[in-house]
């Protein structure tokens, strides 16, 4: 397979929103291609549960580089939702996501955080890193919404970046028992949803409607984010 030469990829609002994106469902590999060939595989797997979501993830990625992998459906396991896999391998956007954004390949669960590059680089790139974390990983937090992850740095950094952006919100931590660990959340203030929604560029919308549908807001919303 032919995976290119690196080309340097910018940090742009698109680039942002896939970096959330994959830090929250994805996965960059840490192995080699076989075990003869013994060079990088560029391997990146987003694994998501929301079908047309998954096909706007491939179409955003097919729009900054040149891949023919498509988004597949999985065999769901016994008592286990569809999950729909989008994976690819590009020499330059795993350079960008490793090196520029220095997003760990291989296990990284407890190791993510927010890039520096992210939070010094303008709002908007900021709101679409968080908007893609949130379409993956966020979602409902008890009565309202928030997040949960193995990494407090990453907690810590979403937290700094929602005070930045006036968004009212608490963090928490806990003691996972299935994985006997830490694990830490953040959650948005019911008072504050509506501000969420309104000032982050959310664009699953399958998650968009039951978010509206929960807090009963009917799901005109969504349409507004169609673009």
């Amino acid at each position: 397979m032919n995976i290119g030469k690196i080309v340097p990829i910018e940090l742009t609002n698109k680039t942002a929103y896939l970096a959330g994106v994959i830090i929250g469902d994805g996965h960059i590999s840490n192995s080699s291609k076989s075990k003869t060939d013994k060079s990088v595989d560029y391997r990146i797997v987003i694994d998501l549960i929301d079908k047309k979501y998954s096909f706007y993830i491939s179409k955003l990625v097919k729009s900054i580089i040149h891949t023919k992998s498509v988004s597949k459906p999985i065999i769901p396991k016994p008592n286990r939702a569809q999950r729909f896999v989008f994976q690819f391998r590009n020499k330059s956007f795993f350079y960008f996501l490793t090196k520029d954004l220095d997003i760990p390949n291989g296990s990284k669960s407890s190791l993510v955080q927010v890039p520096k590059k992210i939070k010094s680089s303008s709002n908007e790139i900021k709101k679409h890193f968080v908007a893609g974390l949130f379409d993956t990983d966020g979602g409902f937090r008890g009565k309202t919404l928030g997040f949960t992850s193995a990494s407090e740095d990453l907690m810590n950094g979403i937290s700094l970046l929602f005070i930045e952006f006036l968004i009212g919100h608490s963090l928490e931590t806990w003691i996972n028992k299935q994985y006997e660990r830490n694990y830490f959340g953040l959650r948005i203030k019911k008072s504050e949803i509506d501000n969420f929604l309104k000032n982050f560029p959310l664009q699953n919308k399958e998650k968009l409607i039951r978010i509206y549908k929960r807090f009963s807001c009917g799901d005109a919303g969504v349409a507004k984010r169609d673009r």
